[in-house]
Order: structure tokens, then C-alpha cells, then sequence
């Protein structure tokens, strides 16, 4: 029985498999690494790796369960910032616990070791239970990324109080980054029952002719903006804004307020109409700080790569365009960050139908309670 034993893990559920196995095996201490999220090379290749919950959070989870298991070891979690932690180069350990996926990875530290002058430690490898599949993208394996898979459409964190908004109707800010699908999953949630609030058509109208905006838009940045049907080239004007911040925050300061006012005004006439919940779907929803006025966050991300897919696809961008259009784009870890509940519209349209359908099911449940 070795005395000191370290288990490097990523996955929380997994360890009320390992723990009996790892208790016959190990008589004084548990050293326990964490890698944190969205390090860059490491996590930021995993599954919904925007999803992976806090480092101190999950090593606070794991505490908790193994001094409930057995609190006559001592344990010893944390963090790590490379593949090895002090597996490589500490003395102390005796063996390391790897599932039977990584025994290679437990090889690779008494390679690192052994050339390091110390002694190999014993490596104990643990088959992986299998895991039931819910769904065609899940792993038949416990891993973390079904857990992530299985928050999709879920509520992961509680909606904050929003006294100074009306109590109906029930406003979900739908945002998410170019070419991640809000539009579709905005489409699924209307015909379920939803009504539906477009900011961008709001910005449209505002730039019409006739409007005071339109008036304003002249006088702040030229008639060079008009086309010759007398509309505002928006494209002309994207131009003109993309490299130039001060610009920028002017046609902002110019256009959010009445965006947010007409918003308001549409999802008042949607509930006289009888629709109790309203969707804002908005790209800018966090940047402009319409957030405050939703009583709930629903974000869609979509990984930068299929982003990037689908801008040259959608919109014939080459790849430098579709990239710089994406860096102009809140972030998926902002969009995941100011989030109630998430979608992703990476897979099939069904699983996304079915992300839907559970949001929208358990929306309900929350309000009507």
C-alpha cells in the first residue's frame, strides 16, 4: 500500500467510481490536481470548454465529497498549469491513479521522473464506467462532457432580481455572436409560443427617412452615409465606424437608447396581445447593457472554428473577414458569463429543437411556481 497517492482528475462524477479502489490502495495522503478552466492548448479543446465551472468551485465540490468518503486521509487538491503538476519532479509520491484511457499519460511522469533522478511511482489505472447516452453527441462514457451537454437549455445560474423592470411581461435577452444560430433558436422559442422582439429590424426603422435618427446620423457623420434610394447604406456606415472608436461610441450613444425604448414599447403590445413571455433578441444585448432590462439571459455560442465555417459559407467572407468579423463579437466566455441558460447549435437541428424545448419547459415551471 503506498502511503502518498496522487489522482489527477477533470471530472467531479467520476470519483465516487475511483474512491473505493483508491482508498485500498492508499494509507496516508491524496493529492488531487485540478487543471482550470480555459487555459489556453488544454481545456479550450474540450467540449463546451466555456461551460467547465470555476477551479476553486469544483476543488471545494471534491473536498467535500472525499472527507465524506473517508476523512482519515488527508487531502491535498490543486490547481495545475501544465499536463504534470508536481508528479514530474515531487519526491513524496508513491503512485499516481489514471483511468485506463491515460495510463500512457501516467508513463509519460516516470519517463519525466526517472530523468529527473527520482523513483517511478506505482500507477494505478481505473476502468471508466460507462455512461447511459441520452443523446447521439454524448460519449457512452462518464466524462465531463456530457455533464456540459447536459446543462445545454438548463438554468445554470439563478436570474438576478430586476425590481425596476414590470413583472410582465417576462423579457429573455437572446444573445448570442454572429453565425451562432440565435435567429433559429429565437424561430423555435416563437413557435412555441414566445413573442418576439427583433433589435436589429429595430435599428433598420430607426434609419429610415423621416425618423430623427435619420436627421442625426446626417449631421454626425455626412451624407456620404445615403444611398441613392436616400437610405442609410448601412454597410457605408459600418465602415466608416469599424476602425474608429470614437465614431463608434457616437452612432452607439445615437442608436441604443431608442433601440432599448422602442423595444420596450413592442414587448407592452405584445402582451396586450396575450404573449406572457417576450424574447429580445439582440447581438449587442450585453455591450449595450439591455441585459438590465431582461428578467432572464439566453445565450447561444458556437465554437470560433464553426463560426468562422459558417461566415464563409453564409456570407462568402474569406477567412481573415470572417475572424475579424468575430473578434468585433462579445465572447462566448462574456455570452457564458451573463448567462442563465445556454444553447449551442453546433449538432443536429433536432438537438437543438430539444435544448429549446427543455428551456422553454422549465422556464415555465420557474414562473408559474
Amino acid at each position: 500500500m503506498a502511503k502518498t497517492g496522487m489522482l489527477i482528475i477533470t471530472n467531479p462524477s467520476k470519483l465516487n467510481k475511483l474512491i473505493p479502489r483508491i482508498r485500498n490502495e492508499v494509507k496516508n495522503t491524496l493529492y488531487v490536481q485540478f487543471f482550470p478552466p480555459k487555459r489556453p492548448g488544454i481545456n479550450n479543446a474540450k467540449k463546451l470548454w466555456e461551460l467547465i465551472q470555476p477551479c476553486s468551485l469544483r476543488m471545494d465540490r471534491v473536498r467535500d465529497f472525499l472527507e465524506d468518503i473517508d476523512p482519515n486521509l488527508e487531502y491535498n487538491i490543486i490547481p495545475i498549469n501544465d499536463m504534470f503538476g508536481p508528479t514530474k519532479d515531487d519526491p513524496t509520491f508513491e503512485m499516481i491513479v489514471v483511468s485506463s484511457e491515460t495510463v500512457g499519460g501516467g508513463k509519460k511522469v516516470n519517463e519525466l521522473r526517472v530523468s529527473n533522478g527520482l523513483k517511478a511511482l506505482q500507477v494505478l489505472s481505473v476502468e471508466l464506467i460507462p455512461d447511459i447516452k441520452l443523446d447521439e453527441e454524448e460519449e457512452d462514457k462518464i466524462s465531463s462532457s456530457n455533464d456540459r451537454l447536459r446543462l445545454l437549455g438548463t438554468l445554470i445560474t439563478q436570474p438576478e432580481p430586476r425590481p425596476h423592470i414590470p413583472s410582465q411581461p417576462y423579457v429573455i435577452g437572446l444573445t448570442g455572436g454572429i453565425a451562432s444560430g440565435k435567429s433559429s433558436v429565437c424561430g423555435r422559442l416563437k413557435l412555441l409560443g414566445a413573442g418576439t422582439v427583433d433589435c436589429d429590424k429595430i435599428a433598420h426603422e430607426l434609419y429610415l427617412p423621416g425618423t430623427p435618427i435619420y436627421s442625426q446620423l446626417i449631421e454626425i457623420f455626412g451624407s456620404t452615409i445615403i444611398g441613392d434610394d436616400g437610405i442609410v447604406n448601412r454597410k457605408v456606415l459600418g465602415q466608416m465606424v469599424f476602425n474608429d472608436k470614437t465614431l463608434l461610441e457616437k452612432l452607439n450613444n445615437l442608436l441604443w437608447p431608442s433601440i432599448l425604448e422602442r423595444s420596450k414599447q413592442l414587448s407592452i403590445e405584445l402582451f396586450k396581445k396575450g404573449y406572457n413571455v417576450v424574447i429580445l433578441e439582440a447581438a449587442i444585448l450585453i455591450p449595450a447593457g439591455w441585459h438590465e432590462h431582461c428578467h432572464e439571459v439566453w445565450s447561444c455560442i458556437i465554437p470560433q472554428e464553426e463560426a468562422i465555417k459558417r461566415l464563409i459559407n453564409r456570407n462568402g467572407l474569406s477567412v481573415e473577414e470572417a475572424t475579424s468579423r468575430l473578434h468585433s463579437q462579445p465572447s462566448n466566455v462574456l455570452l457564458v458569463n451573463n448567462a442563465n441558460v445556454v444553447f449551442c447549435t453546433l449538432w443536429r437541428p433536432e438537438y437543438t429543437q430539444k435544448q429549446v424545448e427543455k428551456a422553454w419547459k422549465e422556464l415555465h415551471e420557474r414562473i408559474s411556481s
